[in-house]
């Protein structure tokens, strides 16, 4: 059933009366106005300017690091060890000049052998067993 306004498309509440494809249109020419505002004609200053600040952006992106509380960076400059930097949040040469190495330092890893640990609740550690060992006896 053709719409009342003429125009083939149904008006409803909450609807307007034109065809939605030409609000999508209409930002993507307003987009494409400010890209050629900014590289006029496709020209090599605009272009210029973009690549400067693309790489600007990466570098940006690529000069900070943060190190856990539990370990430290190992800072090299071209391969070559230059400074350890404590944890934090930190700021190095970008774009692969420098290269941050975190190495956790202050966390202890533990493994336990034989009697069980008193206190725990691992399922597979009996506590039956640990009451019974002191009762054995070896007859020779």
């Amino acid at each position: 059933m053709p719409s009342q306004n003429g125009n083939g498309h149904r008006g409803g509440p909450g609807r307007r009366g034109t065809n939605p494809g030409t609000d999508i249109e209409k930002m993507l020419r307003q987009g494409q106005d400010r890209i050629n505002q900014i590289v006029p004609s496709g020209g090599p200053r605009g272009v210029i300017v973009l690549a400067v600040l693309a790489l600007a952006g990466l570098g940006a992106w690529t000069a900070y690091y943060t190190v856990p509380s539990d370990s430290v960076a190992v800072i090299q400059r071209f391969g070559k060890y230059l400074k350890n930097v404590p944890p934090g949040l930190h700021f190095k040469l970008p774009l692969g000049i420098d290269a941050a190495t975190i190495v956790p330092v202050k966390r202890q890893l533990k493994q336990e052998f034989g009697f069980t640990t008193p206190g725990a609740t691992d399922l597979f550690q009996s506590p039956r067993r640990s009451e019974r060992e002191p009762l054995r006896e070896t007859r020779l």
